[in-house]
């Protein structure tokens, strides 16, 4: 008797553990219980990111999610996977690329990955010091000039080697007319710089970039422009990058003019697989929490607009969300 009252007792745990584990499962595929990528602690995207999973989790009933750290291309490969982490933030032109299997992408087309909206703009600043002899890039190119446009396969060195070759010149070209390339992470770059060692760096900013205003205020920078004719041929790319977006005066000590260069967005990405409800209410609370963002962060609060939102995406009627798209549409900005 006793023999049958234990199978009886492990047969109903194991029933137990089973139908928590069914439980557990169908919270993490709906996505209420989620991972969300973003960057590295001491970045603009990690304190967003920590914001934004804080509305949802006060806004969606039942939603529980935790952020943890990441990078803008490996983002999308990871949320594309959808194994370790749902959902998460992007650069728009990078997420172009995946879907199209372009760049960083090349014949590597991410399709689990979609997008709920743009966020704010991220301008590349090509930057010298105030006293250097380079005026414009075709200067740089005559010159023969020292760049450090990031790390090997990074955003910032991508958007540089797509600006040259709009330029017509790819970077081993440069090198062969005199110029150097150097790839730097972002610290190391900006120390050759004020040091005099290398000519020009490539980094992103909101506008500016943290690291080149620290540099500006004690050996002033000044910004490198785009031309238009390059600003268009990268448009008809198809790239993702926003043209139309000049970085504002004023950004550096001496920066009396707005200046030409690209943009790129930053993106809100998901999982494909994730329950349209869930997607639905994460795009609702994002746009109905504006007064909250702008408080909490205002720098990048201030852009945030849903009709860019959606616009700013690649190809948005394909590559939304279907929960996202349904907002959009329901508000008036998609058809």
């Amino acid at each position: 008797m006793k023999v049958k009252l234990f199978i009886l007792s492990i047969s109903i745990s194991i029933v137990a553990l089973l139908t928590s584990a069914c439980g557990s499962s169908e919270g993490s595929s709906s996505g209420l219980f989620q991972s969300h990528i973003s960057g590295p602690t001491a970045s603009g995207w990690y304190p967003l990111s920590v914001l934004l999973s804080d509305i949802w989790m006060d806004e969606i009933e039942g939603m529980n999610m935790t952020v943890v750290e990441g990078g803008a291309i490996g983002n999308i490969r990871d949320v594309n996977s959808g194994r370790d982490v749902q959902s998460g933030i992007a650069f728009a032109s990078d997420f172009a690329d995946a879907r199209q299997g372009i760049g960083a992408f090349e014949d590597d087309k991410q399709e689990n990955v979609m997008a709920i909206g743009t966020l704010y703009p991220n301008w590349w600043n090509f930057a010298v010091l105030d006293n250097s002899s380079i005026e414009t890039l075709e200067d740089f190119i005559e010159q023969g000039g020292h760049l450090a446009p990031g790390q090997h396969g990074d955003a910032s060195a991508q958007t540089a080697q797509r600006v040259f070759r709009a330029m017509g010149y790819e970077f081993e070209d440069l090198e062969e007319s005199g110029s150097r390339v150097t790839f730097e992470n972002y610290g190391d770059a900006l120390n050759q710089l004020r040091d005099g060692l290398i000519d020009m760096v490539v980094q992103g900013g909101a506008p500016n970039a943290t690291g080149l205003s620290e540099i500006d205020s004690t050996r002033p920078v000044r910004l490198i422009s785009i031309p238009d004719d390059v600003l268009q041929k990268l448009d008809e790319e198809d790239y993702g990058y926003t043209i139309d977006m000049d970085l504002p005066a004023n950004t550096y000590k001496n920066q009396t003019e707005d200046i030409s260069t690209v943009v790129t967005m930053a993106l809100l990405i998901v999982n494909k697989d994730m329950d349209e409800e869930v997607v639905y209410e994460m795009t609702k609370s994002l746009w109905e929490n504006l007064d909250r963002i702008n408080e909490e962060q205002p720098t990048r609060g201030k852009w945030f607009d849903p009709e860019v939102g959606y616009s700013e995406v690649y190809d948005p009627e394909n590559t939304l969300h279907p929960g996202a798209l349904r907002y959009y549409q329901e508000i008036g900005v998609a058809e």
